[in-house]
């Protein structure tokens, strides 16, 4: 017989929860104070809130509060109260608003949680089972949660409370004793991971006094928007949607009262108006108001904002746009996505040239030379869409007006909302709506146009100020330098009167420089002809060099000549060697590195002779096998002998009796190939430093002799046939006793290298 086993207890049994699991999934979902943050910001969007407030007193407590829905008791017990869950599952819209929702897993009480150790709740929401207004409040101890075996035995203190039905709805979280991880809490990076759910209209609102609404916006279900408001501990208060929008470039404000038109363009920072408009503008409109801001994307544009400038111009595109609101309800389609109403893209695609209002046709007309010159055409300028956010507000016709106001025989006047509403009916009324506000476009363009050249003045106006400055300081250097001959010194002195008379003239020696260069382009066809040329007479040259070496052997007398006459025929030949070289070389690129020796060394008998007779040394520090970088040879030639005449034209300006020196010195490191020309010249004073490769710049007089008229593009020429293949021209510290060093990089190899 089997026997009957021996139970000694039986039941069921639950999952118990030890308490401290709490911490550990904060801990888990939520690893940074900001995330903790924004989830709450989330939760306040997700709740229909149109406001959301976050208050820090630093190591104190934050306090989050909103104006949404609320929590009801059902809610708070269902939702906020159970683990696992999130009280969102299944529900993609809000209720109110039909906003997407945003929040996820429940992370919204990790996060409080996460954040400090005592958190006090207050909530007030309409209870539809009990049928009246309720606030709820709840006081957390975290630790307490810590200490317990069994999560579920942990209870958490709480009240309901009826209220009048005023109340105002929302929620309240009070995050106290504050986590050291919570301490390093950036509050930039909390705006910037909210700016998102944020929306910009909602603070460019007026009601019909003339005043900005606050958050009276009377749109029935349709969502108002939500802002956020951060408070510091220095009772700094920032909307930060209003923040950005007060960064803008111009922001445009349209009044438009029956006739009176009144229409000002701002600048950011400035109060009074850069451009202002009163004007009698006969419409149907009726009364309207305008504001317009312009965002283009420069330099600097957001800089100073608490919210990182890559995402405020991200939100700004996402919300760019002028949107109509007709007694404060959003019509559509106008300044949505797709939406051209005022025709900006169709004119920026076209390329027009034209105002389209006559608003701009009155106030900003334009001459046919302005119209053809693309720098000073400000319609070519127009913004767009994506750098735009403003809205207009309107009061378009109802039903009743317009019956009482129709008569058979006469077009409906003013806005009128189109059948489907979608829209105005595209009346007279409506081109009166759009001329006027395109007129408000345009007039951004016009201001923002107008502030460039002005910009750009005032820029041309302190160069020459400070051209002036510095003329000044070199003259009193040069002045006071025992080493420049007195004739060279003078010379350098005139020179630089020159330049600072030529200052107050800057405009058109901009323009002549860039002719000059564009002759100095041409002169590479005449050096060609002209070496072509040279190499007829040098045969010439040569016969009747012979013929004298005839005459010589009957008549010694023609010995000199005969002997000049061979110096001059090898100079030439030189000088034609050398030409036909580098015209030639231009149109090459070499396939293989060719020795740097041997081209500095025909450099330096160009003007070997020259140096010679006014007791220059000439120094070539180079390897026999060090090879030059993959440019045309004629780059090389060209840079090296330009740097070659500036250090002669130097050493022989120099007062002394000690002979002159100039040194070549050439090298490769790593990627890159190093030339460096110095001299024991005068030097180049200070001042004048930052100024030796402009073009046409130049402190050498016109001279008799084979080292050129001194035009000032030698230097000009070197910097930018060394930029052009990847390099760079500068002036760095010379040697020891030397006075100036002039160093070319050039890269070894082109194809691996970058600028």
């Amino acid at each position: 017989m089997t026997r009957a086993p021996d139970i000694v207890e039986e039941g069921t049994l639950g999952f118990t929860i030890e308490g401290r699991v709490l911490r550990e999934l904060g801990e888990r979902l939520v690893k940074q104070p900001e995330v903790a943050i924004v989830e709450l910001v989330k939760n306040a969007y997700d709740a229909d809130a149109t406001d959301c407030t976050i208050t820090y007193i630093p190591n104190r407590s934050i306090i989050v509060e909103d104006n949404g829905v609320g929590m009801t008791f059902g809610r708070f017990r269902d939702g906020w109260m159970r683990i696992g869950t999130s009280s969102k599952e299944g529900a993609r819209l809000t209720d109110r608003y039909l906003r997407l929702i945003t929040g996820e897993k429940g992370i919204g009480r990790f996060a409080v949680r996460f954040l400090g150790r005592g958190l006090q709740l207050d909530t007030v929401a309409d209870d539809p089972d009990r049928g009246y207004r309720t606030r709820l409040s709840a006081t957390f101890d975290w630790p307490q949660f810590d200490k317990h075996a069994d999560l579920g035995t942990v209870k958490v203190p709480y009240s309901v409370e009826r209220v009048d039905g005023d109340e105002p709805l929302g929620t309240s979280l009070t995050i106290t004793k504050i986590r050291s991880e919570a301490r390093r809490l950036d509050l930039k990076k909390v705006r910037s991971g909210s700016i998102d759910i944020l929306t910009p209209l909602r603070s460019m609102f007026r009601d019909a006094t003339g005043e900005n609404i606050e958050g009276g916006i009377d749109v029935g279900s349709r969502d108002p928007g939500f802002s956020l408001t951060i408070q510091d501990v220095d009772d700094v208060v920032e909307d930060v949607a209003s923040e950005i929008l007060e960064a803008y470039t111009f922001r445009a404000v349209l009044d438009l009262k029956g006739e009176h038109l009144d229409l000002k363009v701002f600048r950011r920072g400035y109060k009074a108006p850069y451009l202002k408009i009163v004007d009698t503008f006969p419409n149907g409109i009726g009364n309207a108001y305008a504001d317009i801001r312009f965002f283009p994307r420069r330099e600097g544009a957001f800089a100073g904002l608490s919210v990182d400038g890559r995402y405020a111009y991200s939100w700004i595109v996402a919300n760019s746009g002028v949107a109509v609101f007709d007694r404060n309800f959003r019509v559509q389609p106008y300044g949505g996505t797709k939406d051209d109403w005022l025709r900006l893209q169709a004119d920026a695609a076209r390329n027009r040239r034209d105002p389209r209002s006559s608003l701009a046709a009155k106030h900003f007309p334009m001459s046919n030379e302005v119209r053809a010159a693309p720098s000073e055409n400000w319609m070519i300028r127009l913004p767009q869409s994506a750098q735009l956010v403003g809205l207009v507000q309107v009061q378009g016709k109802r039903n009743a007006e317009l019956e009482a106001e129709h008569t058979a025989d006469e077009e409906e006047r003013g806005l009128i909302a189109s059948a489907d509403r979608e829209g105005f009916v595209e009346n007279e009324t409506f081109e009166e709506f759009t001329d006027v506000i395109r007129g408000v476009v345009e007039a951004i363009a016009f201001a923002d146009r107008k502030l460039q050249q002005e910009e750009e003045q005032r820029r041309r106006d302190e160069n020459a100020a400070s051209l002036k400055r510095d003329t000044q300081s070199a003259i009193r250097e040069i002045r006071a330098d025992p080493n420049i001959a007195a004739p060279t010194k003078e010379r350098i002195v005139a020179v630089l009167a020159d330049q600072q008379k030529r200052a107050d003239v800057q405009e058109e020696t901009s323009r002549e420089r860039e002719r000059q260069l564009e002759v100095m382009s041409l002169l590479g066809v005449v050096a060609g002809f002209m070496t072509h040329e040279f190499g007829v007479a040098i045969q010439e040259l040569e016969t009747t060099h012979q013929e004298l070496i005839e005459l010589a052997k009957d008549n010694p007398r023609f010995d000199p000549v005969v002997a000049s006459f061979a110096t001059h025929i090898g100079s030439l030949n030189e000088f034609v060697k050398y030409s036909s070289g580098y015209i030639q070389g231009t149109k090459i690129l070499p396939t293989a590195a060719y020795p740097v020796r041997p081209r500095l060394q025909r450099v330096k008998r160009v003007f070997g002779r020259y140096a010679e007779e006014r007791n220059i040394d000439v120094e070539i520090s180079a390897e026999s096998d060090l090879l030059a970088p993959l440019v045309p040879a004629s780059l090389y030639d060209g840079i090296a002998l330009n740097l070659y005449t500036n250090a002669l034209k130097a050493v022989t300006g120099k007062t002394s009796v000690e002979r002159g020196v100039i040194a070549f010195r050439s090298w490769n490191e790593g990627r890159w190939h190093y030339l460096e020309v110095s001299d024991t010249g005068v030097g180049i004073p200070g001042p004048l430093q930052s100024k030796v490769f402009d073009p046409l710049f130049t402190t050498t007089a016109s001279r008799n002799d084979p080292l050129g008229s001194g035009m000032g593009l030698g230097l000009a020429l070197v910097r930018r046939g060394a930029e052009a293949f990847g390099g760079k021209a500068e002036l760095t510290t010379p040697p020891p006793n030397f006075a100036t060093c002039i160093r070319v990089r050039l890269p070894i190899n082109l194809e691996r290298t970058s600028t």
